[in-house]
C-alpha cells in the first residue's frame, strides 16, 4: 500500500466541503425519490425518477469510496475518510461489508454500459439510513474542530430519522 500525503487543514477543509455536498445531495435525492419534498408526498416517476435515482446512486457510490477505499480502486488525489484523521495509509473507516451490498449493480449502472446491467430494486430509504449511520460513526472519530466542517450532527440525525 502506497503512503499518502498527509493533508494540511486548509486543504482538508476544502475537501470537507466536497464531501458535505455529496452528503447533502444523497439526502436530497433520497428524500425526493420518497416524495418527501412534495406537498402530497408523491414520489417522482418516469425520467424524473430515473434522474434522481442515478444521482442518489452516484452520491452513495462516491461516499462509499470515501469511507471504504478498499472497495474500489483509488488514486493518490482521491479524498478518503482516513485523510481527516491525518493518517498516511488509506484505511476503511466504514463497514465495508454493509456498504458493499449492491456494489456490483451500482457500479454496473453508473460506470459504463454492460450486458450484465440488469433491472434492480433499490431500497433507497435503507441505503440512505445505512450511509448516514456510517457517516455518524466516522464523524464521531473526528476532533471537534474538524467535525464542524461537515453537516451538523442534528441535521444528520434528523435526515437519518426521516429516511
Amino acid at each position: 500500500m502506497e503512503a499518502r500525503t498527509i493533508q494540511l487543514d486548509p486543504d482538508l477543509r476544502i475537501a470537507a466541503h466536497h464531501v458535505s455536498y455529496g452528503i447533502e445531495m444523497l439526502v436530497h435525492t433520497g428524500f425526493y425519490l420518497a416524495g418527501i419534498y412534495s406537498s402530497s408526498m408523491v414520489a417522482p416517476d418516469g425520467n424524473d425518477k430515473r434522474m434522481a435515482l442515478e444521482s442518489f446512486l452516484l452520491h452513495f457510490r462516491t461516499l462509499r469510496a470515501f469511507l471504504c477505499p478498499s472497495l474500489q480502486e483509488y488514486k493518490t488525489d482521491d479524498i478518503i475518510a482516513s485523510d481527516f484523521l491525518k493518517e498516511d495509509q488509506a484505511r476503511d473507516l466504514g463497514n465495508s461489508t454493509a456498504l458493499s451490498l449492491d456494489q456490483d449493480p451500482i457500479d454496473k449502472m453508473l460506470a459504463h454500459l454492460s450486458y450484465r446491467r440488469a433491472p434492480h430494486e433499490w431500497n433507497v430509504p435503507k441505503m440512505l439510513e445505512l450511509m448516514l449511520g456510517e457517516l455518524e460513526v466516522f464523524f464521531a472519530m473526528l476532533p471537534p474542530d474538524t467535525r464542524e466542517w461537515f453537516p451538523s450532527a442534528k441535521w444528520l440525525a434528523e435526515s437519518k430519522s426521516a429516511a
